[in-house]
C-alpha cells in the first residue's frame, strides 16, 4: 500500500508539515511522490493544494484540491501523500493514517480512524515524551515547541499589517524568520542589541534612521517601519544596496505590536527552512519505520 492519509481533528495542528516531510522524505530516497489536499469548506485548503504543486521533489502534486473518492493508491513504487479534514479521512478506504494532534498528547485518536501512528506538535519542552511503540496501538510521537517550525514569514507579516511594502529587497518572502524585535531607544545599544538575534523582523519608527541604519548593519532580514509616513532616503538606499525588504505599517509603534501579538500562533507551513526542520525531526523518530513504505 503506497497511500498515506495525514488527517487531525483541528486546523493549525500541524498535518501539512508532517505531509510534505513523509513526501519529502521518501522523494530523497529516490521514490515517485505526490501530495494531494482533500476539499474543506475551513481553513487554507486552496494554498496547502498551492504549495504542494509548487514543490520540486514531489511533481505532478495537484494545484487543486481533491475529493476523498479520488484518493486512491496509485500503484507500483508511487507514493500519494494526501492531507485532509477529519471527515474526509474518514472517507478514504484502504490508506496508511497519521494522525497530528497539537499541544497534549491525546489518549487515543478520534472515531472514524485507525492510525499507525499519533504525532503531538508543539509539546512543551518539559512535558515531552519519548516514542511509544505498544502492539497493537499507534507509535505516539511528541514534536516539541520549535522556533523554526512556528516562525513567521514576511508575508505573513505584511498581510496581518496590511503593510505598504516601500522596498522590495531581496530576501523571499516565505522565508521563515523566528525572531520579532522592537528597536531600543537609545542608538549606542541598537547593534550589539540587534545582533542578539538571529533571523530576524526588525520593528521601528519610521523617523529613526539612525536605528534603521543600525538594524540594517546587525542583517536584519526585514525593516517594519511605524507611524505610516516615509523614512528619510539614506534609508532607502541602505536597505536597497542590502537587499533588505521595508514594510510600512500605517499605525503606531504600540498598535503595530499590538496587531502582531500571535503570529507565533497562526502562522502557516511554508519555506524551506520549515520543511528542512519538520523532516529533520521526523527522521529522529521511529515514524518512517512504522509506515512500512
Amino acid at each position: 500500500m503506497a497511500l498515506v492519509v495525514v488527517t487531525s481533528a483541528s486546523p493549525g495542528a500541524g498535518k501539512t508539515g508532517v505531509a510534505t516531510a513523509i513526501a519529502r522524505h521518501y522523494a530523497y530516497q529516490g521514490r515517485p511522490v505526490r501530495l494531494a489536499r482533500t476539499a474543506s469548506a475551513e481553513g487554507h485548503a486552496a494554498e496547502d493544494a498551492a504549495l504542494f504543486a509548487s514543490l520540486q521533489f514531489a511533481p505532478g502534486s495537484s494545484a487543486g484540491t481533491i475529493l476523498p473518492a479520488d484518493a486512491k493508491d496509485p500503484g507500483g513504487a508511487e507514493i500519494l501523500v494526501v492531507e485532509a479534514d477529519l471527515d474526509s479521512a474518514t472517507q478514504i478506504a484502504d490508506a496508511i493514517v497519521v494522525f497530528v494532534a497539537r499541544g497534549e498528547r491525546p489518549e487515543k485518536a478520534p472515531e472514524g480512524i485507525s492510525p499507525v501512528a499519533i504525532i503531538t506538535t508543539g509539546v512543551p519542552a518539559a512535558l515531552v515524551q519519548p516514542p511509544l511503540e505498544e502492539e497493537g496501538k499507534p507509535l505516539m510521537i511528541d514534536l516539541p515547541e520549535d522556533k523554526v517550525l512556528a516562525g513567521f514569514s514576511i508575508e505573513e507579516l505584511q498581510r496581518r499589517l496590511n503593510a505598504q511594502v516601500l522596498v522590495e529587497g531581496d530576501v523571499p518572502y516565505d522565508e521563515t524568520l523566528e525572531s520579532l524585535v522592537i528597536a531600543p531607544f537609545g542608538s549606542d545599544a541598537g547593534e550589539p542589541y540587534l545582533r542578539r538575534f538571529p533571523n530576524k523582523a526588525v520593528v521601528v519608527r519610521y523617523d529613526r534612521t539612525d536605528m534603521h541604519l543600525a538594524a540594517i548593519r546587525a542583517d536584519a532580514r526585514v525593516l517594519v517601519l511605524t507611524g505610516g509616513r516615509r523614512p528619510s532616503d539614506y534609508s532607502f538606499d541602505a536597505a536597497g544596496a542590502r537587499g533588505v525588504p521595508v514594510l510600512l505599517s500605517l499605525t503606531d509603534t504600540e498598535n503595530t505590536v499590538i496587531a502582531l501579538e500571535g503570529i507565533y500562533e497562526a502562522t502557516r507551513f511554508m519555506g524551506e527552512r520549515k520543511l528542512d526542520r519538520m523532516v529533520e525531526l521526523l527522521e529522529d523518530t521511529p515514524l518512517f519505520r512504522s509506515l512500512e513504505l
